[in-house]
């Protein structure tokens, strides 16, 4: 496992990663241009890389940009797919899960026991925040009804019971 660290960001990127095949020229990396969008890293910039000693996850919190994304069928599976590509996790990292022709963006917002882990041969329990672009659902507003004219609750109970509601 690899850290990557890109210093020239505003915001000092740190990511991890493992490495799917050493093929590269000497003094270059190959990476995804999704995780170059994470690191906010341009074709030709420098990148530090040391390697990393990660501890094994345990938890992991994930935020999907899009409410579609759980419209997933069989969402554990697709999921559980995609993440036996990946090494590891860090903590602020946004992830690509590739599923029917489309391509959908997850954050990671939480890591334990630390804020990068490992997911090589671990159970990892997983929750989901919800999706970036999720509204709350409005509430309908109940009719104000003055409550000399409001039935008694008990009455109204009754003819519940009374209709086998």
């Amino acid at each position: 496992l690899f850290e990557l660290q890109n210093d020239d960001a505003t915001d000092q990127r740190i990511s991890h990663c493992g490495v799917l095949e050493f093929v590269a020229e000497e003094g270059m990396i190959i990476m995804p241009y999704w995780m170059m969008q994470n690191m906010r890293l341009q074709e030709g910039d420098i990148v530090h890389v040391k390697n990393a000693t990660l501890p094994k996850g345990t938890y992991a919190k994930l935020q999907p940009h899009t409410s579609d994304f759980l419209d997933i069928s069989n969402l554990k599976a697709i999921l559980e797919k995609t993440l036996r590509n990946f090494s590891c996790l860090t903590t602020g990292d946004s992830i690509m899960v590739a599923y029917n022709n489309r391509q959908y963006y997850i954050d990671v917002v939480e890591t334990k026991p630390a804020s990068a882990v490992c997911i090589i041969e671990t159970d990892c329990e997983v929750d989901f925040a919800p999706p970036l672009d999720y509204k709350e659902p409005e509430k309908p507003r109940q009719p104000t009804v003055p409550a000399s004219k409001a039935p008694a609750q008990g009455l109204y109970l009754a003819s519940w019971r009374n209709h086998g509601l």
